[in-house]
C-alpha cells in the first residue's frame, strides 16, 4: 500500500548513489517484504531560494529537503531504497531571464549530493525538465555513451522489477520518451515479463484535467502506456512534475503523482497563479510537502 507522509518530503543504471546497494537476497515477489520512498521535485539551488515570478514569496528548497530526509529517517519499516523523481536541481529558476550552463548547474548537484548523505539507503534518480544531464553525470558519475544520452535504466529488488524512464526534453517544460528508449523499454519488459513491475517517469502520461499543467505532460504518454499495457505485470506508473498528489486508474494501470518536497500546486485551479503558497503550507497540514512510503506485500503484483 502507499502511505502518505505529510511531514515534509516527496512521493521512487545505471546511476545508483548512496551508502550501499540494496540487499536483494533470493526472495521472490511472493516472499517480498520491503518498502521504498519516492520523493520528487526537490528543486535544489545553490546560492538562492525559489521565488515567485511576481516576487510575492520565496521558499528555501534546501531546508525543505532536509526536513523530508529527517522524516524519512524515522520511517518503519526502514526503506530499502529511495527514488528521486526528477527536477533534482533548478539553478535555472534563480533568474528566469538567464541561460544556465552545465557548469552553473554543478554547485546545485553537489549541494543535493550533500543533502542526501543522511539517508540510510541507496538512492536512484530520474531526470526532470529542470535538470541538466551533463552536469548531473559530472557530479554523480553516471556512465553514458554521450553526456546528453537519456538517463534510463532498470533494477530488481526481492523479485520486483523497477524501471526509470527519462522524459527530459532540454529547454521544454513538457516531456517525451524517445524512440530509442521505447525500444529499450520493450526489450526490458519482455526480459522481465514475469516480474511485478513498477515504472517511474517524471512527466505524467495521462492528463489531470488542469489545462495549464496538462500542457506540460508527457507528450507521447499514450504511446508509452500502450507499450506498458502489453505486459500484465506492469501495474503502477509513478510520476512527479505536477507538485500535487493525484491517482488515476485505467485498464488495470494506476498512475500516481507525488507532491513536491517544496511548494505545492492546486489540484483544481485552472490558472498557474493559484498555487499553495508557503505561508499556507505551515498552517494547513494537508497541504504540506508530501512523501510516499511504499510497502510491497506479496499480493501487490498482479493486474486483474
Amino acid at each position: 500500500m502507499l502511505l502518505p507522509l505529510m511531514h515534509g518530503g516527496g512521493r521512487i543504471m545505471p546511476a545508483l548513489w548512496g551508502r550501499r546497494e540494496p540487499t536483494m537476497g533470493n526472495k521472490t515477489a511472493a516472499q517480498a517484504d520491503f518498502s521504498f520512498v519516492h520523493l520528487t521535485d526537490t528543486h535544489i539551488m545553490a546560492g538562492g531560494k525559489l521565488k515567485a515570478r511576481s516576487g510575492v514569496w520565496e521558499f528555501d528548497t534546501n531546508a525543505s529537503l532536509r526536513q523530508v530526509i529527517e522524516a524519512i529517517n524515522t520511517l518503519e519499516p526502514r526503506p530499502a531504497f529511495a527514488v528521486l523523481g526528477g527536477d533534482l536541481a533548478s539553478p535555472d529558476l534563480l533568474d528566469h531571464n538567464k541561460a544556465v550552463t552545465p557548469e552553473m548547474y554543478g554547485p546545485s548537484y553537489v549541494l543535493l549530493q550533500q543533502l542526501l548523505r543522511p539517508l540510510p539507503c541507496p538512492t536512484y534518480m530520474l531526470m526532470g525538465n529542470h535538470d541538466n544531464r551533463t552536469a548531473f553525470r559530472r557530479v554523480f558519475g553516471s556512465a553514458a555513451p554521450t553526456p546528453e544520452a537519456p538517463h534510463s535504466y532498470s533494477f530488481d529488488y526481492q523479485g520486483y522489477h523497477f524501471i526509470a524512464l527519462d522524459s527530459l526534453q532540454p529547454g521544454a517544460p513538457g516531456g517525451y520518451v524517445d524512440a530509442t528508449q521505447l525500444s529499450w523499454l520493450r526489450h526490458d519488459l519482455e526480459t522481465h515479463r514475469d516480474q511485478p513491475t513498477l515504472v517511474f517517469v517524471h512527466h505524467h502520461p495521462w492528463p489531470l484535467g488542469i489545462a495549464w499543467i496538462d500542457a506540460m505532460h508527457l507528450h507521447n504518454g499514450e504511446e508509452v502506456i500502450q507499450v506498458l499495457r502489453a505486459y500484465p505485470e506492469v501495474r503502477w506508473v509513478v510520476c512527479g512534475h505536477v507538485h500535487t498528489d493525484q491517482v488515476i486508474q485505467r485498464d488495470g494501470i494506476t498512475m500516481l503523482t507525488t507532491p513536491s518536497t517544496c511548494v505545492q500546486l492546486s489540484q483544481v485551479s485552472q490558472t498557474p497563479e493559484d498555487v499553495t503558497w508557503p505561508a499556507r503550507l505551515s498552517a494547513d497540514p494537508s497541504q504540506r510537502p508530501g512523501a510516499f512510503h511504499a510497502c510491497l506485500p506479496p499480493a501487490w503484483c498482479r493486474r486483474e
